[in-house]
């Protein structure tokens, strides 16, 4: 009897073992996924993570991470660029689909359905902490998530802060995780630092004072510890999955190129991507190639979710169980629109089996299992893979474009487009033809272009006008062309306050490109000062035509005809505005205005009234209800109204100027 008792217990605890093997090796854990952690490093070259080989350890906490994880060595961005790059990566599509190919003029359309929709319609509280204004809500990135940060701190940042260090992420990670512990979550994390400028904080900037690049890397690493370490004292760590990638890689000088979204070598578009399961105790390293499109149908997998129909990248779990392995060979495709912005021909990408061929003017063919710096191009010594690879591009567009969203074009206001360049893009607008065409040039021929202009951009923004000038016309000789150097040089003049040049070269930008909304504004505004009133409302409108939803434009147009004595038509402008948007606080304000100049008092008083309801710190609606206070005699309520504005905007002298006047009008009524 003892010994069939020990035969039992023996049994009994082989299954036990047998069992808990099985449930912490990869591709089992799905039923005890309960969150989803998504992290995205932005800029992150998969070589300078001390888990993908880096000789230095910038990564600690990341590589604990991938020694229990599925660690995938050869992912592939489908365009290097943080946009297009993240709307393929929420999409589980390529950019010839989705329709987003830069970060200038596009906004992911709202018939693309998000990895965020997906999970919110299966139960799942949704949330995005973006770092970087490139992702703002207003490019489409937002669908599908209950919360999506956006804003940032401006206690802590200028007023149009374009991006927050990864401590503030981290920070707001760790408030939102301990806000909806008791919830299914997907949360989404942005982390932006690896983008230049190179700036990581001590202790990272002396560590890696040979390297700032890595050091930002290795900081990104730091934050994204105290994240992890927020999941594992709340004890949801063990029941989530975690993702950690990158939406492009970053040149560093290679191929001449120092940063990216030029060039679609192997630097500027391979990332990393890191798989961590529930309860998974072992490591696992995958060598096949694939895409950043992958991620979207492998999560959905993973949770038993159907993957929507659009989505063209692969489920990768079987990887992880090594009981099913795709068998098909496949055909990754990667692009680059932005040469076409100097009238190249783009750069066309596909990837197959450590082959790549790109197409282009000059194209190229290497081997980047043996060549993996891309530095011998074998299109001549194997032209028949080169054609093959070629077909492939040309099936990839015919099966994408047709589902491409036809509402991807978003053309933007001057603000945008400034908080973009400071953040070091290149804002001229790409061409969407793909067809091949011999006499463009080869994008490899007019790299020094392309670095000249970003240098340009960079020269203003430091006011170092004269070597921006210097610069572009050196440009203008080689490229006369270039609608954006002339728009470079009126900026320049407008820096030096030679408004009539730089109407001059911004109506030669506009001749060569008359779809720049923004420019049409600028040179309006700036006709407006020269006094030039029917050019000025000639681009107003212009600018309407291109991008209807410019509130401001109206004010503008209004503001001409408030200076032309034309008040009945201020006033009807302000009028339709208010019938779209009835609670925009600067209409009933400047509208108040315009009815003081007509003597229609009461009607002035209520709309500035109406403006001070919406928005009591508008200093504006103060100073118009005081002047028409003034006017009906009322002079204490002027004075309280003065003295508000003051409040408000302090050293004001022309309320300055009406509140001493009231306050003198006062005194002679009590005068005897």
């Amino acid at each position: 009897m003892n010994k069939k008792w020990h035969l039992i217990f023996l049994g009994l605890l082989l299954i036990t073992i047998v069992i808990a093997w099985f449930l912490t090796q990869p591709g089992t854990a799905v039923k005890n996924i309960q969150n989803v952690v998504l992290i995205s490093i932005d800029t992150c070259r998969t070589d300078y993570l001390s888990c993908y080989g880096y000789p230095h350890k910038t990564t600690p906490n990341i590589d604990a991470i991938a020694d229990n994880s599925i660690i995938f060595e050869n992912v592939i961005s489908p365009v290097p660029l943080t946009l297009p790059a993240h709307a393929s990566m929420l999409t589980g599509t390529i950019p010839p689909y989705h329709g987003v190919h830069d970060n200038f003029n596009y906004w992911l359309g709202t018939s693309n359905i998000t990895l965020a929709e997906t999970l919110k319609d299966n139960g799942f509280t949704t949330a995005a902490i973006i770092s970087a204004f490139v992702m703002d809500s207003q490019f489409g990135l937002n669908q599908g998530f209950d919360t999506y940060y956006d804003r940032f701190d401006r206690k802590v940042n200028q007023p149009d802060a374009s991006e927050r260090p990864g401590r503030q992420t981290s920070f707001l990670a760790q408030n939102w995780l301990e806000q909806h512990k008791d919830q299914r979550f997907f949360l989404f994390l942005h982390y932006y630092d690896p983008h230049t400028k190179y700036e990581p904080p001590e202790p990272f900037a002396s560590k890696f004072a040979d390297n700032l690049y890595a050091g930002e890397i290795a900081y990104t690493d730091y934050c994204i510890a105290q994240v992890i370490q927020k999941l594992k004292d709340l004890d949801l760590f063990d029941s989530s999955l975690l993702i950690i990638t990158g939406d492009h890689g970053e040149m560093l000088g290679e191929h001449r190129e120092q940063e990216h979204g030029y060039f679609i070598y192997q630097s500027a578009i391979k990332v990393p991507l890191i798989f961590k399961l529930p309860q998974q105790r072992k490591s696992k390293n995958i060598k096949d190639t694939v895409s950043l499109i992958d991620i979207v149908p492998t999560i959905c997998s993973l949770l038993d979710i159907q993957v929507p129909p659009q989505v063209q990248g692969k489920d990768l779990s079987p990887y992880f169980s090594g009981n099913a392995k795709p068998t098909e060979q496949r055909y990754l495709y990667c692009e680059s629109l932005t040469p076409t912005k100097y009238g190249c021909n783009p750069l066309l990408g596909v990837i197959s089996e450590g082959w790549k061929y790109i197409q282009t003017t000059k194209p190229e063919l290497y081997d980047t299992n043996k060549n993996a710096a891309e530095s011998i191009n074998l299109i001549e010594k194997h032209p028949h893979r080169a054609r093959i690879l070629q077909d492939q591009i040309k099936q990839v567009l015919e099966q994408s474009i047709p589902g491409a969203d036809s509402d991807s074009k978003a053309p933007m206001d001057e603000k945008t487009r400034k908080r973009l360049e400071s953040l070091g893009y290149v804002a001229a607008a790409v061409s969407e033809d793909f067809q091949f065409d011999q006499s463009k040039d080869d994008p490899k021929d007019l790299i020094d272009l392309h670095l000249d202009n970003i240098n340009i951009n960079t020269l203003i923004s430091q006011k170092k006008f004269d070597q921006a000038e210097i610069l572009s016309q050196k440009l203008l000789s080689q490229r006369p062309d270039f609608y954006e150097i002339y728009r470079s040089l009126g900026r320049i003049a407008f820096e030096r306050g030679d408004r009539e040049k730089s109407v001059t070269y911004v109506l030669k930008s506009l001749e060569i490109n008359p779809n720049q909304a923004d420019l049409h504004t600028n040179v309006a505004v700036t006709l407006t000062e020269l006094n030039k009133f029917d050019q000025a409302i000639e681009h107003f409108n212009k600018s309407l035509r291109l991008n209807p939803n410019q509130i401001g434009i109206h004010f503008g147009i209004a503001n001409i005809f408030e200076q032309q004595g034309k008040l009945e038509q201020a006033v009807e402008i302000y009028r339709k505005v208010l019938q779209s948007q009835p609670n925009m606080a600067p209409a009933h304000n400047n509208l108040g205005k315009i009815l003081l100049l007509q003597g229609k008092y009461e009607q002035a008083a209520e709309h500035c009234i109406k403006a001070l309801q919406i928005n009591p710190q508008l200093p504006e609606a103060y100073y118009n209800l005081g002047n028409t206070r003034f006017q009906q005699a009322n002079y204490p309520q002027a004075i309280a109204n003065y003295q508000k504005a003051l409040s408000l905007r302090p050293n004001w002298p022309e309320v300055q100027m009406n509140l001493n006047l009231a306050k003198k009008k006062i005194t002679q009524k009590d005068s005897p």
